[in-house]
C-alpha cells in the first residue's frame, strides 16, 4: 500500500476538464471564445477549501463607479465640551461609503472595532440593495456574505497591527461568518468565540411547539489583525455587589468563606530564610499580638451591619486555604526545620511571575499546616462606595441582568437589536491601552459611543470613537445622535430621574457625492479640495476654526497669511497643500510663532483627481 492512502477525486476530475479545455483551445482562434475558456480555467483552478458563495454587487458598489463620496459636516449638530480634547465622529450614510473614506483617513489607525451587523434571520431584518431579504430569497446567504466580505476587508485595512475586531452575531450566520473571517483575517488570528446569554428563558411558554430549543445566546467572534502583536487583554470580570452575593449564597445554601477580619497584623520578627525553586530568598517572620475576629463579631461590637463591616474592612477580610503551591510547601518545610511553632507567620519574597511579578510581596499563614490567607481585596473592587466581588470570566458571559433596563439606556427607544452598554464597556476595557480609537460601522442606537464615553468617565481614559450608520427611518438623527447628545449633555427620563451629562466632543458628518463623469475637470478638483477640511478633521480628531487651526491650499493664500501678523499670532496649527512650497522666510515666521505646519496627505483624493486629468 502506498504512502498516500487517500485519492483526491475532485482534483482528478478538474485535471481532466482542464486537459479537455486545453485541447479545445488549440483549435480556437476567436479571441472572445479563448477569453471565455480562460475564465473557465481560472474558476476550475481557484481555491477549493473554505467558504464559497455567489458574489453579488450592491447598489452602493454601482454608485461608487459613477460618484465620489465625500463628507459634509452638519455644523449645527456639533457638540463641544472641551475644545482641547479630541473629537468623536458620527458618520451618517451607507457604511460602505463611510468605510471608503475612512480608508483614506484611518488606514492602519483603528485599535478596536466592534460591530453588530444584520443577523439575516429570515425575518427581513437585512436590507440589501434597498430590498428586504427574507426566507424566500434563495441567495440570501450569498448576498449577506457579499455584503459582509466587502466591509470586513476594508475593516482589516483600518486596524493597527496590534488591533482587534469583535463581531456580534446569532446562530443564523455564525458558521458562515467564522469561515469568512478565517479568510479575511486569517485562521491563525482567531482568538475566541464568546457565548453571550442575552435572554432569560426560564418559564418561557411554548416549549413543545417547536423542535428547536429556545434561543437565549448570541455570539461574539474575536479576531486579531496580527495575533503575535496583539497585547495581552485585561481580564473580563463579572461584578456582584457584596451583600447581594452573600444573600444569594445564603439562599442557595452555599458556604461563604470570606468571614475573617485581620484587625491588627501585629508586629513582625525575622526568624530565618528559605528559598524558592530558583534559589531566590524567602524571608520568614513570626507575628506577635495579631488580632483576628469574624465579620459578624466585628459588626456586633461596632453596632454596624455586616454590609457596612464588609465595606469598612474589605481590604482586611480573608479566608484560608490549604491549596498546594511550591511556596507553601517550602514554608511548611522551613517551619519544621527551624522549629517554628507560632500560630501566625508571614513571608516576604519577590515573585518572578504573575500579577505581583518583580514586587516585594507579603503572605500570611496560619496554624501548623500553614493555611494561606486569601484576601477578599484580590477578588473585589469598590465602585461608588459599594464593594463588588470580581469573578474572572471565560468564553461564557451572562448579560441577562443587563437587558432588564435596556430600553431605557440613553433615553432612546430602539426596539430591535439594542445592546447593553455594559457589554460594550466590557469589550472596550479588555484592551489594555486607554487612548485607543474605537470604530463601529453598524452603530444602530449608538451604544458603542455611549460605552466609550462612560468607560472614559470611569477610568479616566482618553478613548475616541467613530460611529457609522445609515439614516433609514431617521435612525441616525432621531436615535443615534439623540442618544449621544443625551449622554453628553445629560437628560431626565420619563419618571423625572436626572442623569448628569458626561463631557465629550462630537462632530456629525453626512455622506454626499460628486459625479466622477464630468467634463469640467477644474470643477471636480475644486469640489474635492473643498471637502478636504472634513477629512483633516476626521483623521486628526480636531475642529478647524480658521483661526487657531487653518487650512491653506494655494500659494497666494499662504503668502497673504504669512504677512498677516494678527492671524499669525492666533494660529497654532496650519495644514497646507503638498503643492505649496514654503519660502525660507515663511518657514522662519511659522517656527518663531510656534505654528505647527502639516502637509495635507495626497492620498485623500489623489486617485480621484488623477481620474479626471
Amino acid at each position: 500500500m502506498g504512502e498516500n492512502m487517500s485519492t483526491n477525486l475532485s482534483k482528478i476530475k478538474r485535471d481532466k476538464m482542464l486537459e479537455t479545455i486545453s485541447k479545445i483551445k488549440e483549435n480556437i482562434e476567436d479571441d472572445e471564445t479563448l477569453k471565455n475558456l480562460s475564465l473557465i480555467e481560472y474558476e476550475l483552478t481557484k481555491k477549493k477549501y473554505g467558504l464559497v458563495w455567489e458574489e453579488h454587487e450592491e447598489r452602493v458598489d454601482e454608485e461608487l463607479k459613477t460618484q465620489i463620496p465625500i463628507f459634509e459636516e452638519i455644523k449645527e449638530k456639533e457638540i463641544v465640551s472641551n475644545e482641547n480634547e479630541k473629537f468623536n465622529f458620527l458618520l451618517e450614510g451607507d457604511n460602505l461609503h463611510s468605510l471608503y473614506l475612512l480608508e483614506k483617513t484611518h488606514k492602519g489607525k483603528i485599535d478596536l472595532i466592534y460591530i453588530d451587523p444584520p443577523y439575516n434571520t429570515k425575518n427581513k431584518d437585512f436590507v440589501y440593495s434597498d430590498k428586504m431579504i427574507g426566507e424566500d430569497d434563495s441567495y440570501r446567504h450569498s448576498k449577506w456574505l457579499s455584503f459582509m466580505a466587502e466591509r470586513l476587508n476594508i475593516a482589516r485595512k483600518l486596524l493597527v497591527d496590534e488591533g482587534v475586531i469583535f463581531i456580534q452575531i446569532d446562530d443564523n450566520e455564525l458558521a458562515q461568518l467564522k469561515l469568512l473571517c478565517d479568510e479575511v483575517f486569517g485562521e491563525e488570528n482567531f482568538l475566541n468565540i464568546i457565548s453571550v446569554n442575552m435572554k432569560n428563558i426560564a418559564g418561557a411558554s411554548g416549549g413543545g411547539e417547536d423542535k428547536r430549543f429556545k434561543k437565549n445566546c448570541e455570539y461574539i467572534l474575536i479576531y486579531a489583525k496580527n495575533y503575535s502583536l496583539l497585547p495581552i487583554f485585561n481580564g473580563a470580570y463579572e461584578m456582584t455587589e457584596m451583600s447581594e452575593l452573600i444573600q444569594k449564597y445564603i439562599n442557595e445554601g452555599i458556604s461563604w468563606k470570606y468571614t475573617s477580619v485581620l484587625l491588627d497584623e501585629g508586629s513582625k520578627e525575622y526568624i530565618n530564610s528559605t528559598t524558592d525553586g530558583e534559589g531566590n530568598e524567602i524571608k520568614i517572620y513570626k507575628r506577635k499580638n495579631v488580632v483576628i475576629k469574624s465579620i459578624k463579631q466585628v459588626a456586633t461590637e461596632q453596632g454596624i451591619t455586616e454590609q457596612e463591616a464588609y465595606k469598612k474592612y474589605g481590604r482586611r477580610i480573608f479566608r484560608t486555604t490549604n491549596a498546594q503551591s511550591s511556596i507553601r510547601t517550602r514554608v511548611i518545610q522551613a517551619k519544621k526545620d527551624f522549629d517554628i511553632d507560632d500560630k501566625i507567620i508571614s513571608i516576604e519574597y519577590i515573585p518572578r511571575t504573575g500579577k505581583n511579578k518583580g514586587k516585594l510581596y507579603e503572605q500570611f499563614y496560619k496554624d501548623d499546616n500553614c493555611n494561606l490567607f486569601v484576601w477578599l481585596k484580590d477578588t473585589t473592587e469598590e465602585v461608588d462606595g459599594l464593594l463588588y466581588k470580581k469573578d474572572l470570566q471565560g468564553t461564557y458571559w451572562n448579560f441577562t441582568a443587563g437587558t432588564k433596563n435596556l430600553t431605557k439606556e440613553g433615553n432612546v427607544v430602539f426596539a430591535n437589536g439594542k445592546k447593553p452598554v455594559d457589554l460594550i464597556k466590557r469589550i472596550i476595557s479588555l484592551y489594555p491601552k486607554k487612548d485607543i480609537t474605537v470604530l463601529d460601522f453598524f452603530a444602530g442606537s449608538g451604544t458603542t459611543g455611549h460605552a466609550v464615553i462612560s468607560q472614559n468617565n470611569e477610568d479616566k481614559g482618553k478613548r475616541s470613537f467613530i460611529l457609522c450608520t445609515n439614516n433609514e427611518n431617521n435612525i441616525c438623527q432621531k436615535i443615534t445622535y439623540k442618544r449621544l447628545h443625551n449622554v453628553i449633555k445629560g437628560y431626565a427620563n420619563d419618571k423625572g430621574k436626572e442623569y448628569v451629562g458626561i463631557p465629550a466632543n462630537l462632530k456629525y458628518y453626512k455622506t454626499a457625492f460628486i459625479p466622477r463623469l464630468n467634463n469640467d475637470e477644474e470643477n471636480i478638483q475644486e469640489n474635492l479640495l473643498a471637502n478636504i477640511k472634513s477629512l483633516i478633521q476626521l483623521e486628526n480628531g480636531i475642529s478647524i476654526d480658521d483661526k487657531k487651526i487653518m487650512v491653506i491650499l494655494n500659494e497666494e493664500d499662504i503668502d497673504r497669511f504669512s504677512e498677516n501678523e494678527e492671524a499669525i499670532k492666533e494660529c497654532e496649527k496650519l495644514y497646507i497643500s503638498s503643492d505649496i512650497l514654503l519660502t525660507a522666510k515663511q518657514v522662519k515666521i511659522f517656527k518663531d510663532n510656534n505654528i505647527d505646519v502639516f502637509v495635507i496627505p495626497e492620498y485623500y483624493f489623489d486617485e480621484e483627481i488623477k481620474e479626471v486629468q
